[in-house]
Parts: structure tokens; C-alpha cells; sequence
């Protein structure tokens, strides 16, 4: 079994946060079809934490082609830095978790999510 690869992203509190996703094939191009599945993406502070600081919105959009969206509003991405914090950024850990039909999972796209602090209020 191999370990999911993870890619950094970057977005500024109070914007609205979009993931796009699609599930290929080791080619890079071939889609998996997700017909009949679920997924979910939590926003973690630690990748073996129990509880999860924010369950994004979204999921599966086109099952044929393997493909779909998570977000957070911009009230949403605001609230996990609120203005005035110290701190001028914040990190997080997730992955995208399939369940299909037959109640296996498979645990794809691992993401370091890094949160800063805008400029303009």
C-alpha cells in the first residue's frame, strides 16, 4: 500500500476556498468513475487528530468522471483566522476520503492547507 502524496495550497482568510478534484488513473489522465460513492475532506490541525476543526462542504459532482468540489465561505475561512489573531497564518492537514458503494475506502489527495491573513478589510 502506498501513502497518499501530499501538495501545499494557500488561500487568504475571508476569500471563498474552492478544491476541485478529479480521481485519475496512475496515467494521469484516464478518470475514475466514482459511480455510487461518497467523499469527504476535514480540515485537521494534526493528520492524526481525532476530531476535525472544519468538515468542508461539497463532494462527489460528476461520478463518471471521477470528479467534484469542496469550499469553505468566506465566513468560513475567516473564522479559522479571525481578524485581529496574532497570528498571520494558520495550517491544516486533509486528505479526500472515498466510501463506495460496498463500504470500502480509499484515501486520495492529501493536502497541507495554509490559511493567511488579508489585507483589505
Amino acid at each position: 500500500m502506498a501513502c497518499v502524496e501530499f501538495q501545499s495550497i494557500c488561500y487568504t482568510a475571508g476569500d471563498t476556498v474552492t478544491i476541485d478534484f478529479q480521481y485519475l488513473k496512475d496515467d494521469g489522465e484516464t478518470p475514475i468513475p466514482l459511480t455510487g460513492a461518497a467523499a469527504q475532506m476535514q480540515l485537521l490541525d494534526a493528520i492524526t487528530d481525532v476530531t476535525a476543526v472544519k468538515n468542508m462542504t461539497g463532494g462527489i459532482t460528476d461520478e463518471v468522471n471521477g470528479s467534484g468540489t469542496f469550499s469553505l465561505t468566506k465566513v468560513e475561512s475567516q473564522d479559522l483566522l479571525p481578524i485581529g489573531d496574532p497570528a498571520a497564518s494558520i495550517k491544516f492537514v486533509s486528505v479526500i476520503k472515498f466510501t463506495f458503494a460496498d463500504t470500502t475506502t480509499k484515501t486520495v489527495a492529501g493536502l497541507n492547507v495554509t490559511i493567511e491573513q488579508g489585507g483589505i478589510r
